[in-house]
């Protein structure tokens, strides 16, 4: 992984590989896409009225795909806004929502580029 990338391709193609038929394959990675902004709004939303247990969901939410993506750099920032969400933090918490957001975006992008990438190359997502 080069350190510009925020998603480990390897690790991405290797989920592409073994999820469903050829027409699923993207749809995880699409979802993972799609829903990224929801996730933020729901996490803020969460956090603006100390609701920690779905702050506690969300953060689960994208740990766990960030990890199936090989999303590294995402996965960590998560993980520590939610070490500050189980010990109900809301300064800490706060303090990595911004990265978030920005690794967040960042590995959206990425991913729309590899999809991209996969299809030009004849290799269906």
């Amino acid at each position: 992984m080069s350190p510009a990338h925020y998603v480990e391709h390897d690790v991405t193609f290797a989920l592409l590989n073994t999820v469903g038929d050829e027409e699923r394959r993207g749809r995880f990675v699409h979802d993972f896409i799609n829903l990224w902004e929801t996730r933020s709004q729901r996490l803020m939303k969460a956090l603006g009225s100390g609701d920690w247990e779905d702050a506690d969901v969300v953060c689960l939410s994208i740990r766990s795909s960030s990890t199936m993506l090989g999303a590294w750099p995402l996965e960590a920032i998560a993980g520590m806004v939610h070490s500050a969400v189980k010990a109900e933090d809301l300064v800490a918490s706060m303090a990595h929502l911004a990265r978030l957001h920005e690794v967040g975006a960042r590995t959206c992008e990425e991913l729309l580029m590899l999809l991209e990438t996969m299809r030009r190359e004849g290799a269906t997502p």
